[in-house]
């Protein structure tokens, strides 16, 4: 196979067929093709930070990866929210967010209202537990029909939910206008009413 590769790189006419030769030969033979990005798909990458905080009965999880194969433009970052009970090492998934920037975790995202009920939100994601971090509710934007194609990557702008159940929030639709939305169950249903 490799001969074949080389006769075709001789045999190539215009210097960007070659170019493209030689980069498929080295990739061949180095065995790096998903390296090279002609085969690899995007993801999560190396993990660039870490952070956790917690309550008395569980804690929340944050880890910020890098973005693999974004080739040929520059990776954003996946941002990965996690929940434990306190003593615990068993980590269960919240939800994932990925940005196209790799930006600072935002810490002053994650919020507990009680030792059973904390919140988290990132872009058009908000996701709530009410039972000590055991389940979690989520709240995804792009599958909203009526806000489909407005949210954006600083889509909620503020939460606040109050120990009761009742809470608002502060999203930003396309351009600057913002939308407000209301809960009465800590936000696992939200209402413009």
């Amino acid at each position: 196979m490799l001969i074949q590769m080389s006769k075709a790189l001789i045999a190539a006419s215009t210097l960007s067929q070659v170019k493209m030769t030689v980069v498929i030969l080295f990739c061949l033979m180095a065995g790096f093709t998903s390296e090279c990005g002609l085969t690899s798909r995007q993801g999560p990458g190396k993990v660039i930070e870490t952070w956790e905080t917690t309550n008395h009965t569980f804690k929340v999880r944050v880890t910020a990866y890098d973005e693999k194969g974004s080739y040929p433009s520059p990776g954003g970052g996946y941002y990965v929210f996690q929940s434990a009970p306190v003593g615990s090492e068993n980590w269960g998934e919240i939800m994932t967010f990925r940005h196209d920037d790799p930006i600072a975790i935002p810490r002053d995202q994650v919020r507990f209202v009680s030792d059973l009920v904390g919140y988290v939100f990132m872009g058009w994601q908000y996701a709530v537990t009410t039972d000590g971090g055991r389940s979690w509710s989520l709240w995804d934007a792009s599958k909203d029909p009526a806000l489909s194609k407005t949210y954006r990557y600083d889509s909620i702008l503020g939460v606040s939910i109050s120990p009761d159940g009742n809470g608002e929030m502060t999203f930003r639709l396309t351009g600057e206008t913002k939308q407000g939305f209301k809960t009465k169950d800590y936000g696992q249903h939200w209402s413009t009413e």
